[in-house]
């Protein structure tokens, strides 16, 4: 994967980045990218009867072995060797006999020490991670447990380390043999016996999910860095960086090491260090008994200098910069360096509040430095399905996710072993929500005291990290109550409560999971439901409560035709399978990648039916892929509004399930598996920007929202609607100055795109109604989702008054499911005297437009006789007409929103646009009909040697230009260039109108030129722009 990306893997990365803390001894690599060390695979079964001291003998000869790969699994080594085929295609990896690999392995290499070496040095091996189970040996020794225990190292999170100095061979090969054995659990795809939990601690989605295949060996291998470290006699371990912020303008550090020597005889041992920026120096004197470990502690009270004023705090994306310290210790005895650390670390200080919503239910509610955070981003599970995502590919994920505008990822299940992911989460501010390794199905593990020491080996490991904002026991649910009791007293002293630890991902101050399923924008301003509404007592869900803080929301998510291309073969392109076979059919490639039964939670019959009905049917694959991209912006986006919209009045934040890819799909996603971004990356970048302005497609009112810690002063708000062709229709636009406080929002106004309606806005008075959000207001707001309920009795009446008489000729009633059997229409001009004008005494609800003979009139009354259920009157929208003012325009059927946040000095700082049916919802078929436009395409910028660029995308026709991608690919290779960063795509243009893009890729990928190819929607792509190197 990462070849074909073109990214570059630094060894000395994989062996220096650590926990936040990177190795400054003396070291040298033994992964598999040191060009130096081989590794040697081979199953243990074909070496019968050899032990692991004889294997770990230089006269030892491995024959016919597989190459290594470390970090890596043994699966991905039969890969790499060719022996099996491309996994990611079709549905190769499910035709691989898992139970070759379901069984214990041996890993051999060989390494001559180093030159650096000198004498009276001590030799350390160390292992980052290993999975399931390991036991070393070392030139002809047994290293771990004793001489005849077995899975001596026991979990994926737990580090591995050897003071092999007495078996070291100064000159010669020294031989390291590993032998790893698989997980107990679920050894065939189809066994029925539980993996997740009861494998634990391991990488819970090893045996398949909705999301990635059961992957054979189950990720058993050595999955983190391996690496030799030559130090003096003592050696310092799992150093920390604490800060407090008594005040955010001072902070006040501590910094704490276990201090080894692993000598027979005390020592005098001096640490130093240096702190930068700031250049905070100090140090303090320790003894050190021989054999033992001491802590060593140093805080202001010690040094004055820990105590900094005028700090630069770590803040998350979008509030504030995330910056970072580094910490360099040196340990010395009688003079000599024996060990050097160098952690980085941020200064910032996190805390929780639980609010109470509207019904009394509490919402956990972050802050940072004193700053309330509203939380937006997405869920992980892993980085790369056979864990071959290593070292600088980690920051083009992390990238792509500050580029979208997140804060927060959260880690589901703590399925990332890697530290290089913490790293470049700590420098683009992105919080990780941390899952330790349970889940809903079960939660007891097999192996409770291996699960305690590979959580204590992770917050030791982890904690240096700012971004870490919150420890989570379980998905889903609650540790066993001894793990949960043991998680929770275990972080409050190794972690000091610097984060919280939370027992449930989605309970207890959270909002449930899901739904999954893809539903249009207006759903989720609608209804904040989640699967906690099965719980019993059901978490109370509403129009205006109940969103909460929601730790998982998601859907189906079709990646782009090319990316497709790549794992669907094309014999199975078209046409896509049937409803039956979707919901049924186990076999179809299409459902090994999860566009079927084993991703049924995405409901895809509903997804596929979704973009057909919504834009129509399609010819072929690339047509309905485009078409899906139009479903995935929308949809995508309308989550995120929808809680933007009832931001502090219940929502606290919004976490989709996934951002982030592991395996070619058709779920959870926003870019894909190849990083080509999807309609859904561009719905998430858009509703998340800091400063955004949005449109609630359930009642048209428009909303500021301001995400960062700055109060946003003087902005204007502009809403824009144009009909099908392009043409301004200024009847409907509006424009207002709005003031936004930091991290808050504000209502700017309501579109009105119904001007004929002499109800829209006027004031509504009823007998009764069941609460603020169902009052009679509710009728009168020209929103589709909003009514009013009245009270559960009869009879019940509802009147709006006009404000003046009027000439009125019809009236619309959209009723809810419960409507009146028996109602009559009275008008007045008092509100006290009524005229009966229609009578109805088999009201059947739905939409019911009456005619009437015309009336002057300023009230209009609905009054209720008999209801037609068991509950109250419930209207949407109560419409009143009279005769259409030939001044104002009326719209076309479909048409097009644009909004624009203009801040006070002129400058756009945030432009949303949508389409809209206001006369059959969600039906967008007639954008077929829009004809082709002259685009062009202009360089405006360019640097390639940093691989940045800005062009221009114009459209020269007199009719909208809707919805056009813009891609690149090399001009020598004709591949698709990615990852890219971009800061917009599938533009819409209205006529004369022009938008710059600018594009950022690395630089190798942009030898040999670039073609700008740009495609209109539903038009053929065309290349519009070339660019030499």
């Amino acid at each position: 994967m990462m070849n074909k990306l073109g990214l570059i893997i630094v060894s000395v990365i994989l062996a220096l980045i650590q926990t936040g803390c990177a190795e400054q001894s003396t070291w040298m690599s033994l992964n598999s990218s040191n060009p130096r060390i081989i590794w040697e695979v081979k199953p243990q079964a074909d070496l019968e009867n050899i032990t692991g001291e004889q294997i770990s003998t230089p006269e030892f000869k491995m024959s016919d072995y597989v190459k290594g790969v470390v970090p890596g699994t043994v699966f991905t080594a039969y890969v790499e060797a060719g022996i099996v085929p491309d996994p990611n295609y079709a549905d190769n990896i499910y035709k691989v006999d898992e139970t070759f690999y379901n069984r214990p392995f041996w890993y051999r290499t060989e390494f001559e020490l180093p030159s650096f070496y000198s004498e009276g040095k001590r030799v350390w091996l160390h292992f980052d991670n290993t999975n399931r189970f390991a036991d070393f040996y070392f030139n002809g020794e047994k290293i771990s447990g004793t001489k005849t225990s077995t899975k001596d190292v026991s979990g994926h999170m737990l580090r591995s380390k050897f003071d092999v100095t007495n078996l070291i061979k100064k000159s010669g090969k020294n031989v390291i043999a590993v032998l790893i054995t698989d997980a107990d659990q679920k050894k065939t795809r189809k066994a029925k016996d539980p993996y997740g939990v009861a494998c634990s601690p391991s990488y819970l989605a090893g045996a398949g999910w909705d999301w990635m295949p059961y992957v054979p060996g189950r990720l058993a291998g050595i999955t983190g860095n391996a690496y030799l470290v030559v130090t003096g006699d003592v050696v310092m371990e799992d150093p920390w960086v604490r800060s407090e912020l008594p005040t955010l303008q001072k902070a006040e550090l501590s910094v704490s090491t276990d201090i080894r020597n692993v000598s027979s005889s005390p020592k005098e041992v001096v640490v130093s260090g240096v702190i930068q920026p700031g250049n905070i120096s100090f140090s303090k004197d320790i003894r050190v008994e021989g054999g033992t470990t001491a802590r060593l502690s140093i805080n202001k009270d010690d040094i004055a200098q820990l105590v900094v004023d005028h700090q630069k705090l770590w803040w998350p994306n979008g509030y504030g910069d995330p910056n970072l310290y580094t910490c360099k210790l040196t340990c010395s005895v009688d003079g000599k360096v024996s060990d050097v650390k160098e952690m980085t670390f941020g200064i910032k200080k996190y805390e929780y509040k639980m609010v109470d919503n509207v019904v009394g239910y509490p919402v956990l509610t972050f802050f940072i430095n004193g700053q309330k955070i509203y939380l937006k981003g997405g869920n992980w599970g892993m980085s790369e399905y056979l864990l071959r995502c290593q070292g600088k590919e980690y920051e083009t994920k992390i990238r792509l996710h500050k580029e979208m505008n997140y804060n927060m990822i959260r880690l589901w299940t703590g399925c990332v072993t890697d530290d290089e992911f913490y790293d470049y989460c700590d420098k683009y501010g992105i919080m990780v929500w941390n899952d330790f390794w349970l889940y809903v199905a079960y939660n007891d593990v097999a192996q409770p005291e291996a699960f305690k020491a590979n959580a204590l080996d992770k917050v030791r490991r982890l904690r240096n990290h700012p971004s870490i904002a919150i420890w989570c026991g379980a998905n889903e649910t609650h540790p066993a109550p001894d793990l949960d009791n043991y998680l929770r007293e275990m972080i409050a002293k190794e972690d000091n409560n610097d984060r919280m630890y939370k027992s449930c991902s989605n309970q207890d101050g959270l909002s449930g999971s899901g739904w999954w399923g893809n539903q249009p924008p207006r759903h989720h301003f609608e209804t904040s439901g989640s699967n906690l509404a099965f719980n019993t007592p059901a978490y109370p869900y509403g129009i205006d409560h109940g969103y909460g803080m929601r730790t998982e929301i998601g859907t189906a998510t079709f990646p782009t035709f090319e990316s497709i291309k790549e794992f669907i073969p094309e014999k199975d392109w078209w046409p896509l399978p049937t409803d039956e076979q979707l919901k049924n059919d186990d076999d179809n490639v299409w459902n090994k990648h999860f566009f079927g039964k084993e991703a049924s939670n995405a409901n895809p019959v509903n997804y596929k039916n979704s973009v057909n009905t919504q834009y129509g049917e399609s010819s072929g694959l690339e047509e309905f892929c485009e078409k899906a991209q139009m479903l995935n912006i929308e949809v995508m986006k309308g989550m995120y509004e929808a809680w933007n919209d009832k931001m502090w009045n219940d929502a606290a934040g919004l976490l989709i399930w996934m951002s982030h890819p592991a395996y070619p799909s058709f779920v959870w996603q926003t870019y894909d598996y190849y990083y080509d971004p999807t309609g859904a990356y561009w719905g998430a970048k858009k509703a998340c920007e800091p400063l955004h302005i949005q449109w609630n497609a359930s009642n048209n009112n428009i909303k500021v929202i301001n995400t960062t810690a700055e109060d946003l002063k003087g902005a204007i708000a502009k809403a824009t609607i144009y009909d099908l062709n392009g043409k301004e229709v200024p009847a409907y636009g509006q424009t207002k100055q709005v003031d936004v406080a930091a991290s808050n929002i504000a209502e700017a106004f309501s579109l009105n795109f119904n001007p004929f309606n002499l109800a829209y806005g006027k004031k509504a008075v009823a007998s009764s109604s069941t609460g603020a959000s169902k009052s009679a207001s509710m009728v009168t707001d020209g929103g589709a989702g909003s009514r009013w309920e009245s009270a559960y009795s009869d009879p019940q009446w509802i009147y709006i008054d006009l404000g003046k008489e009027e000439k009125i000729e019809k009236v619309i009633l959209k009723w809810e499911a419960a409507c009146a059997k028996k109602y009559e229409l009275q008008v007045s001009n008092d509100a006290q005297e009524w005229k009966t004008v229609y009578a109805n005494k088999d009201g059947r609800g739905g939409t019911e437009q009456i005619e009437l003979e015309p009336v002057t009139a300023r009230y209009v009354k609905l009054a209720g006789i008999s209801r037609a259920t068991q509950f109250g009157y419930s209207l949407f929208e109560f419409e009143i007409y009279g005769e259409k003012p030939k001044e104002i325009e009326e719209l076309t059927p479909l048409h097009f929103i644009k909004l624009e946040l203009i801040d006070a000095k002129g400058n756009l700082i945030s432009e949303n646009f949508y389409w809209r049916n206001g006369v059959r919802d969600l039906d967008y078929t007639l954008l077929n009909t829009l004809p082709e436009v002259a685009l062009s395409c202009r360089l405006v910028d360019k640097s390639m040697s940093d691989g940045k660029m800005k062009i221009a995308v114009k459209n020269n026709s007199e009719t909208v230009a809707f919805a056009n991608r813009v891609r690149l690919v090399n001009k020598a290779t004709q591949k698709r260039i990615l990852p890219i960063i971009m800061s917009d795509n599938y533009v819409t243009l209205m006529p004369g109108e022009e938008k710059v893009i600018t594009m950022e890729a690395t630089p190798e990928l942009l030898k040999g030129g670039v073609s700008v190819l740009v495609k209109q929607y539903g038009k053929a792509e065309k290349n519009k722009l070339d660019i030499v190197d």
